[in-house]
């Protein structure tokens, strides 16, 4: 006869699922099968408040972000136009552009395919909703990758305003159109092949049949450490950028100081409490979460907020006119 696998042997051999024996002996008077479901019950019970806790702050902490992104829209829209000529000149200017054309056009279209898509669910017509979804899931992997750029691009070329300052006038090197983009380009290949590396490999094990829980874990840990590192070389350009008292030589040189200042202060206190939740055992999923999720409104509303105060003093060439004189 074929070897069956009763609910006893599923509670003692599946650790993953913090079931045990000894757990299913406080359920006096039942059998086992009924203590091993009332057991799952429970289980699915926790999940689904875990899962409840983790919406409700992701609502109060990114809600809020959200919606200061759509109100702030269209006064940064204006004040990069207003700005835009203390911009040029500027190396730094194809960050600065490349960041406005993502929040014109992604950001948008982002917030317009994700409602597009609920209303067309909600009404039904699931073959529109798909489409739409699938068209919002594009966006919002674009958006990340742009966050994830935009915070490492920032860190290195603060680190070098602060590495550059510490030269004398005569060892300085000032950073050029040139290498600002293939700075952008090598991070952003960097970022998309990581990703694609990670997708390859889920697909690798799924289709080799290695793929469990365990190696998902693995993947997340791996996904979560490339986070870290990157997140620690925005925390360096930070302190860095507090411990140089020489103010911005241009208007696009203070967006970037200013960028990583409030990014980089808003992630390490939101590391902090993140550390602080694992070491004390007490709602890590939300921390975490909190943590590597924020970065997809608190990238744009801070670039938002920086160029709308932002009064550069730009001086505007006038024409010179001869007049002939009059002898």
């Amino acid at each position: 006869m074929p070897k069956t696998t009763t609910p006893e042997s599923l509670v003692e051999k599946s650790f993953n699922h913090l079931i045990s024996v000894n757990d299913l002996k406080s359920y006096n008077g039942l059998s086992k099968e009924q203590r091993a479901i009332q057991e799952l019950q429970n289980m699915l019970a926790a999940e689904m408040e875990g899962t409840k806790k983790l919406i409700i702050a992701s609502a109060i902490t990114l809600g809020p972000l959200a919606v200061c992104l759509i109100v702030c829209m269209c006064s940064y829209l204006m004040a990069f136009t207003r700005n835009l000529k203390a911009h040029a000149g500027s190396p730094l200017l194809l960050l600065i552009a490349h960041s406005y054309r993502t929040l014109k056009f992604n950001y948008i279209s982002f917030f317009m395919f994700g409602i597009c898509a609920g209303i067309s669910m909600s009404m039904g017509n699931l073959f529109l909703g798909q489409i739409f979804l699938q068209m919002f899931i594009i966006l919002a992997l674009a958006i990340i990758w742009y966050v994830t750029m935009y915070q490492i691009i920032i860190s290195i070329v603060s680190i070098h305003r602060f590495i550059n300052i510490r030269q004398s006038p005569e060892l300085r090197g000032e950073l050029t159109r040139c290498n600002v983009l293939f700075l952008m380009i090598i991070v952003f290949l960097l970022v998309i092949f990581k990703d694609i590396g990670m997708v390859i490999w889920m697909v690798v094990l799924m289709v080799g049949g290695g793929f469990n829980i365990e190696i998902l874990f693995t993947i997340m840990m791996y996904y979560s450490m490339i986070y870290i590192t990157h997140q620690i070389l925005l925390f360096i350009a930070t302190i860095f950028q507090f411990c140089i008292s020489e103010a911005p030589k241009s208007h696009s040189e203070y967006c970037v100081v200013t960028h990583t200042k409030y990014i980089g202060l808003v992630k390490m206190v939101l590391g902090v409490i993140c550390f602080a939740s694992y070491l004390l055992n007490f709602e890590t999923t939300i921390a975490s979460t909190l943590f590597f999720g924020i970065d997809i409104f608190l990238v744009p509303v801070v670039i938002q907020i920086t160029e709308i105060r932002a009064k550069p003093n730009v001086i505007i060439p006038t024409e010179i006119q001869k007049e002939p004189l009059n002898v």
